[in-house]
């Protein structure tokens, strides 16, 4: 019964080793993404993209898309 109990917590120690490393690895993963920019829709197209790159609208964002810069 001794051994049985000695393997089930040497189990539930690696476990918890390996827990705690892959989560060191996802927090340096997180830190190495850039933030994430905020996304505007088109109002003609209804693409989605980021607000830097969109044009300002009477009504919203517009996409630099052929098509929707004609509707300006």
């Amino acid at each position: 019964m001794g051994k049985i109990v000695f393997w089930i917590v040497v189990v539930f120690l690696v476990l918890f080793v390996l827990r705690l490393w892959n989560a060191g690895k996802a927090r340096a993963r997180a830190k190495r993404q850039p933030s994430a920019e905020t996304m505007v829709r088109c109002i003609h197209c209804g693409v989605f993209l980021p607000r830097p790159e969109a044009v300002p609208s009477g009504k919203g964002y517009r996409c630099q898309a052929p098509a929707c810069a004609a509707e300006r």
